[in-house]
């Protein structure tokens, strides 16, 4: 095997370019893995724009691929295994503080140093951090239980019951996996807002009873119609950015006594007017990637959804590029009028 690899980096600038890198460092307990499909995310696009220096390591955290190497002793995973990869938690984690006793491996304190993410041929994780695909599974959908599991735990972790009313801020990926993983967990009814064409058709798919845009109010007022002037048991922030206004919107669709919560990134230091939300006596619940809920992982929860068939979810890919063309790749997921809703790379 050669010592270099094709790798994805950004010059510092967000112009992201093919450079030969070196392999990824095979870290204590590590396994290495071909990568053949990874999503891109928002985060990715937020990271580029907020970078100031050049990339020594590839970025991305939504890959499929097949193990090739193991760690000595290893009986959990084999080469061969096609596999979804945890990169952020499990796949890095050190098995043994009280975060990864508790099945909490986004948190745990002593996580080994990053080797490198999914825009890359190779990638080194863990195998505690790499779920098997179910044979029916494409690579496409592979790379997709990242992002479906991020709302899973987010639906699981904010104790959605069977039978709520749920209302979902924003259909980009989060947005549509929560409406996914909310309709499989047994939400009665779904609202959600969409901002283009291509994602209400998406979310309808996903399972949302009612779809509406993203001008102000437009959300609360169909969650006030859908509940005969009760509000949504349970909202899903998933938009986030550099504005409070997405969550002012996923407070003001919810009921008094209800639960928000937020899974979109806010960024920078926002004021917020917490009277009304305090007022309404609203429970905040924030979520962060995933882990261990009521005895399983969320990645086993969104690999049982896609591999059952039975969403929308599986579908919600519009754009598939090479390695090659990552920068088309990235262009095509920054400019939504393409029709994109999700762009995966293939390696």
């Amino acid at each position: 095997m050669s010592d270099t690899m094709r790798a994805a980096l950004d010059d510092g600038n967000g112009i992201v370019s093919i450079h030969q890198s070196p392999m990824p460092e095979r870290f204590p307990g590590s396994a290495l893995i071909s990568l053949k499909q990874m999503g891109i995310c928002g985060s990715d696009l937020h990271m580029n724009n907020e970078r100031t220096a050049p990339q020594t390591l590839p970025s991305g955290h939504e890959p499929a691929g097949e193990v090739i190497e193991v760690p000595p002793g290893e009986v959990r995973i084999q080469p061969g295994d096609r596999v979804a990869i945890e990169t952020i938690g499990s796949g890095k984690a050190c098995e043994s503080c009280y975060f990864c006793r508790t099945g909490q491996y986004r948190h745990c304190i002593d996580k080994a140093e990053e080797s490198g993410g999914a825009f890359a041929e190779y990638m080194t994780r863990t195998p505690l951090g790499l779920h098997k695909l179910s044979d029916n599974m494409s690579w496409e959908e592979g790379a997709l239980v990242e992002p479906l599991a991020v709302s899973v735990h987010a639906v699981r972790w904010g104790g959605m019951q069977g039978g709520d009313t749920v209302a979902v801020v924003g259909s980009a990926t989060i947005g549509l996996a929560a409406i996914a993983a909310a309709r499989a967990l047994g939400a009665r009814k779904i609202v959600a807002s969409a901002r283009y064409p291509q994602q209400k058709a998406m979310a309808e798919a996903c399972g949302a009873d009612l779809v509406v845009g993203s001008e102000p109010g437009e959300l609360e007022d169909a969650a006030q119609s859908l509940t005969d002037g009760l509000g949504a048991d349970v909202t899903i922030e998933t938009v986030g950015g550099n504005s409070m206004a997405p969550l002012e919107t996923a407070c003001g669709a919810a009921r008094s006594q209800g639960t928000v919560i937020v899974v979109g990134g806010f960024r920078g230091v926002l004021p917020y007017a917490f009277l009304p939300p305090m007022l309404s006596e609203l429970t905040f619940k924030l979520s962060s990637c995933y882990g261990i809920v009521d005895g399983k992982h969320d990645y086993d929860v969104a690999i049982n959804m896609l591999s059952n068939k039975d969403t929308g979810f599986n579908g919600i890919v519009t754009h598939t590029v090479s390695l090659d063309e990552i920068k088309k790749g990235f262009d095509l997921a920054y400019d939504k009028t393409s029709g994109s809703v999700k762009v995966h790379v293939t390696a």
